[in-house]
């Protein structure tokens, strides 16, 4: 369990700190729900282009 759950942190880390560096997260005004979708989608985008 260890092992797939520091596999899953190497791929989303990276994300996280590009998210950071942008500061998309303290400039948004909108809903959870909203900021959660945004978030996958930026994720999903970086974690596509990063391969």
């Amino acid at each position: 369990m260890n092992r797939s759950q520091a596999k899953i942190r190497a791929l989303v880390e990276p994300a996280v700190a590009t998210l950071k560096n942008w500061r998309l997260l303290r400039k948004l005004r909108c809903s959870t729900t909203r900021i959660t979708s945004l978030i996958q989608a930026v994720l999903t985008v970086h974690l596509t282009c990063s391969k």
